[in-house]
């Protein structure tokens, strides 16, 4: 109660004591004297039920609030062991997260270090094969040593981690969005110099160690989109993988595992082949190409040298994306058979579009070099492309990979 609030009722108290008063005076004819008393203790009297009546309000306000106050205590012990509870679970989360991640990385290093250990093992029984050979010509000596030279420093780049990821955009038509990017692997020496795949399978192929070194490629490509993708899911990123690998009895079931552990990346990562590979792959290559579909994985064919296609086959083994040269498909649209197409003759090239959708294929004109072939691709509703005229091959800008939060830098 305000202190207004009071001076108004002590103001009524003593008006009523003293109209008692001079009610005594007039009506009963006492004395001021007895008047004046009898009007004090009507005074102190409606003061002193006053006070009482505003403590017992008091105290029932008191007890509601010691009350609520008492509920709120109890939400609040209920919130923060409910919180309590939380922070353990995010706390066994956290710890689970950081033993899967341990787990991830030494198997990653295991992977890198069981292939390393390969290469370094098939090249010194290569090495050594040649040793005991009694008449070693001098030229023969050299190529031994130009092998070693050159295997010696892809191994030095691949134990650094000196592979470097190229890109190029696919676009979306005729929007000219980027959606995927087709990536390329190459490796640097101690120097910093590019060693381009030609270089090296040079070497590597009579050696027998491609199929070493592919899978190291590829191992280090999934680990550079992983990184890739944690900067900016919208990037999808096409990656080749060779029939070397997938048939890789040692190397795959590990690979697999991996990619287990980021099947994650399903929807930002695609495998890429040839269409002559994909036609002759083997039993095991078809299953190890399921297995991966199995998690999500689909892939791409490029290399497209014939237009009979089992679509069937290519949606059973889970193919998403069909990369044909833009040149053969002008061809087929400028040809005298009224853009039959070649070695498909029942298939018009402007069908080609809603035919291999109808396998949930999706066509990709290559290698576009200039806006003539943009239009007539446009003509046969080609849904994407890609070739320099969208962008070159660029190496992703090493900040790139270190940096949070950034967009997809390309250096010039």
């Amino acid at each position: 109660m305000g202190r207004t609030t009071g001076f108004m009722f002590v103001a009524i108290y003593a008006l009523l004591a003293m109209v008692s008063a001079l009610a005594l005076v007039r009506l009963m004819e006492t004395s001021i004297g007895y008047a004046s008393l009898m009007g004090a203790i009507v005074f102190l009297a409606a003061v002193q039920a006053h006070v009482f009546a505003v403590r017992k309000f008091e105290s029932a306000e008191m007890r509601q609030s010691i009350e609520t106050l008492r509920n709120t205590t109890r939400d609040l012990a209920g919130k923060l062991d409910a919180a309590q509870n939380q922070l353990a679970e995010l706390s066994r989360s956290v710890e689970e997260e950081a033993i899967h991640r341990n787990q991830a990385i030494v198997s990653e290093v295991q992977v890198i270090e069981s292939l390393i250990e390969k290469l370094e093992d098939d090249f010194s029984s290569r090495l050594a094969e040649t040793a005991r050979i009694a008449a070693v010509k001098v030229d023969d000596v050299q190529m031994a040593d130009d092998r070693h030279l050159m295997l010696t420093l892809v191994r030095e780049a691949l134990e650094a981690g000196r592979v470097e990821l190229h890109l190029q955009p696919i676009v979306s038509l005729p929007q000219r969005k980027v959606y995927y990017y087709e990536s390329f692997t190459r490796l640097r020496d101690h120097e910093n110099k590019v060693i381009m795949p030609g270089d090296f399978l040079r070497v590597a192929e009579p050696a027998g160690l491609v199929s070493v070194v592919d899978n190291l490629l590829l191992f280090r490509c999934v680990q550079i989109v992983r990184r890739l993708t944690q900067k900016d899911r919208r990037v999808g990123v096409v990656c080749n993988i060779s029939p070397d690998s997938l048939g890789d009895e040692e190397f795959f079931p590990q690979f697999l595992d991996f990619m287990r552990q980021n099947s994650d990346l399903s929807g930002s990562l695609i495998f890429e082949m040839g269409q002559a590979d994909f036609v002759k792959r083997s039993v095991t290559e078809a299953r190890n190409m399921s297995r991966l579909a199995d998690f999500g994985f689909r892939f791409s064919i490029d290399k497209v040298e014939t237009m009979d296609f089992d679509l069937a086959d290519m949606q059973r083994a889970g193919v998403k994306f069909l990369k044909i040269d833009a040149e053969m498909l002008l061809t087929a649209v400028h040809s005298a058979t009224g853009g039959a197409l070649p070695s498909a003759p029942d298939i018009r090239v402007e069908d080609i579009v809603p035919y291999l959708a109808r396998f949930g294929i999706e066509l990709i004109g290559e290698k576009i070099e200039d806006e003539a072939s943009v239009v007539e691709l446009l003509e046969i509703n080609t849904g994407y492309a890609q070739g320099h005229l969208f962008g070159a091959p660029r190496p992703i800008r090493e900040e790139f990979l270190a940096e949070a939060d950034e967009p997809l830098k390309m250096t010039g």
